[in-house]
């Protein structure tokens, strides 16, 4: 009885704790702490890493293997990248240029910030059906992003897990 009532503890423990065995796609089992109702990405080829909502379903890896698509059943979408800091940006200079492609593509900003390493933009697509909202890492030699673009029908959803999202976001130390 001992034993069964030790045994009951530990498993709650762990549960408690989220900490789960996790097999991400093109990787290695990893220990990680996991949110509940997410899965985690990590990326091969650059190392960063995401929760995202574990109904929704990988589309593969890109052909270069910087990130990878996931798609949910009800036309929300997650795009996650990688890439190489080539034009030395910053997080106030990548700001500045996502706000010029906001402004090209008729996207009405509700959101900005930016910080020590980091930016995030937000709002409703040209036609207002549709919220993004995109948060990109940007260190001196790597950059990690996603967006996330949703139904503001589900906003009551999506906002919820658009922080689990964007908190669980990071890049290898490097």
């Amino acid at each position: 009885m001992q034993s069964a009532l030790k045994s009951v503890r530990l498993l709650i423990g762990l549960v408690l704790f989220g900490w789960v065995l996790t097999l991400a796609p093109a990787t290695t089992t990893a220990l990680v702490p996991a949110q509940a109702g997410f899965q985690t990405y990590i990326n091969a080829r650059f190392g960063y890493r995401l929760a995202y909502p574990a109904d929704f379903t990988p589309q593969g890896e890109s052909d270069n293997g910087d990130g990878q698509v996931f798609t949910g059943r009800d036309e929300a979408e997650l795009r996650v990248w990688g890439g190489y800091n080539v034009l030395r940006e910053t997080p106030a200079s990548a700001l500045r240029e996502e706000l010029r492609r906001c402004a090209e593509n008729q996207r009405q900003v509700t959101y900005r910030t930016v910080g020590k390493g980091f930016f995030v933009v937000s709002g409703y697509e040209s036609d207002g059906t549709r919220i993004f909202y995109l948060k990109k890492i940007v260190r001196p030699s790597l950059q990690a992003g996603f967006e996330f673009v949703y139904p503001a029908s589900r906003r009551a959803r999506y906002d919820r897990e658009v922080g689990v999202i964007a908190n669980s976001l990071r890049l290898p130390a490097r």
